[in-house]
């Protein structure tokens, strides 16, 4: 594995300095040459490329003449400008086959499957990768994909009544939305869904336990980016941690604020380089996701390196005194209470002092919940020092909501909400 590792990702920085002005140029600033690169450690010779370089010089990554490329997908994060990945036929072909490949060998997904796909297909001319690229994959496999846009929850019951699907996927907030709301009128294990695939948003592990109970099905869970890929890592039958698809990517772990190389099992943020990306091939991309590289091999058996993800860089937010909180630990102390179905936290900044807003989707809307939530929200070190050592942080409020108060349109859920400007 690490002689294919090695091969193709010197191929891959070769094609795109001789293809990519961007890189062509990004070499030449740094006196570099591709053969300067002459171990995995030599990768931190290279600058990373940002977001901020897609966004700001995106034609300039091409390395085939633009009338080439079929289809454009862009991100769909919840904040920030989206950003543009191209693909020729040829890297929209080895995307699908490598997702057949992987659903076949971690999901043994057959012909005699029924999915129910949900993602959103877009907005106007944007297209989501994600959506496209498993639609064509469950297609090539021979699976009947139902695969109407978003529904409403009666509508979305009839669906699984009317054609029985055994895969159901779709981004975690959705699939957990569609729970709650469906097991009220139905019995969801008398739907027969055997496997739950979702992804694009964090699972706190009490969300994931509440959907496969309520469906009693399994939920596995993958990882992609639209500027790589789109399909990167997916967990197995030990759901413990998702196998990279290193047959497509390289991957390091780096220190987010030196850059530097880390060993496997060490948190940091994640890089890819892609491999025999035809048209706009990516070299050392910050993906400012936080997590790491498990060291052990998976007991499933497969080959792979193993990656969890612990949050976003850029999901770090200062806090109080300045505290740095991940705004993740909101998702694991809020959906361990069963009552909460969707949550926002709303930050905002007062003579000189943090408020914080906590408003959340529930059918209790009752003084003893939000006592509850109030409570658990104060266990939370960098929260409660605020509140009650540094007197930087006001006492958290907290709004109780009847279901489906919040916007469920766009494709994440966006669930914090900060209005401090604090960088303006």
């Amino acid at each position: 594995m690490e002689e294919y590792k090695w091969l193709k990702l010197k191929k891959s920085i070769k094609y795109a300095y001789n293809t990519s002005p961007f890189y062509h140029d990004l070499f030449k600033k740094n006196n570099l040459k591709p053969s300067d690169i002459k171990s995995f450690k030599d990768m931190n010779k290279i600058p990373f490329t940002t977001a901020d370089d897609l966004q700001e010089k995106t034609k300039s990554f091409f390395s085939v003449p633009e009338d080439k490329f079929v289809t454009v997908f862009t991100s769909a994060g919840t904040t920030g400008k989206p950003k543009k990945a191209y693909f020729t036929k040829k890297d929209i072909d080895k995307i699908i086959t490598s997702t057949i490949t992987g659903l076949q060998l971690m999901y043994s997904i057959t012909p005699r499957d029924v999915v129910r796909l949900s993602f959103e297909i877009g907005y106007g001319a944007e297209i989501s990768g994600s959506r496209y690229c498993m639609n064509k994959a469950y297609e090539g496999i021979g699976a009947l994909t139902v695969a109407p846009s978003r529904l409403r929850v009666e509508e979305e019951l009839e669906i699984f009544k009317d054609y029985k699907p055994t895969i159901f996927m779709d981004v975690s907030s959705r699939v957990n939305y569609l729970t709650n709301e469906m097991k009220k009128i139905y019995d969801l294990k008398k739907l027969g869904v055997k496997k739950i695939l979702i992804g694009a948003e964090p699972t706190p592990n009490a969300m994931r336990k509440f959907i496969e109970e309520s469906w009693n099905a399994d939920v596995f869970i993958g990882y992609g980016t639209t500027e790589t890929g789109v399909l990167q890592a997916g967990e197995c039958e030990e759901k413990n941690g998702m196998h990279l698809n290193e047959f497509n990517f390289f991957t390091e772990v780096v220190d987010p604020a030196t850059g530097e190389i880390l060993e496997d099992g060490n948190l940091g943020e994640f890089i890819f380089t892609t491999y025999d990306r035809e048209g706009m091939p990516l070299i050392r991309y910050r993906t400012r996701d936080l997590g790491r590289i498990l060291p052990e091999m998976c007991p499933c058996g497969l080959p792979f390196k193993r990656m969890v993800i612990k949050g976003r860089v850029d999901d770090m937010i200062s806090i109080g005194a300045g505290d740095n909180l991940y705004t993740r630990r909101f998702d694991d102390i809020l959906f361990e209470i069963p009552e909460v179905i969707e949550y926002q936290v709303i930050l905002n900044r007062k003579n000189i002092k943090d408020e914080i807003t906590i408003v959340v989707e529930t059918e209790i809307i009752k003084d003893s919940l939000r006592e509850r939530i109030l409570e658990a929200i104060m266990e939370m070190p960098e929260i409660n020092s605020g509140v009650l050592s540094s007197k930087t942080i006001e006492k958290p409020e907290i709004k109780l909501v009847k279901p489906n108060t919040f916007d469920r349109n766009s494709t994440k859920q966006r669930r914090l909400i900060d209005n401090r400007n604090l960088y303006d």
